[in-house]
């Protein structure tokens, strides 16, 4: 049987349970680290960054609905 419980790990490597485990026999385990990824401080990665880009580009300054209907007509 499968059981997951939340630990700690101190800065010694020692592990701690936050809650208390049942009695059982000597066992082994497989621990799975989760390691919180910091985002990559990039102006670029914000979507923000792109609005408006495209307002002064030729192929969007006609009415969205036409420039859609134009796309489809394409592919037919």
């Amino acid at each position: 049987m499968l059981q997951t419980i939340e630990v700690e790990i101190d800065d010694q490597g020692v592990i701690h349970a936050l809650q208390a485990l049942p009695p059982m026999a000597e066992r082994r385990a497989l621990l799975t680290l989760v390691i919180p990824e910091l985002p990559e401080k990039n102006d670029h990665t914000d979507w923000r960054s792109f609005a408006g880009r495209l307002s002064g580009s030729p192929n969007f300054n006609a009415d969205p609905v036409e420039i859609q209907r134009k796309m489809r007509d394409e592919w037919s």
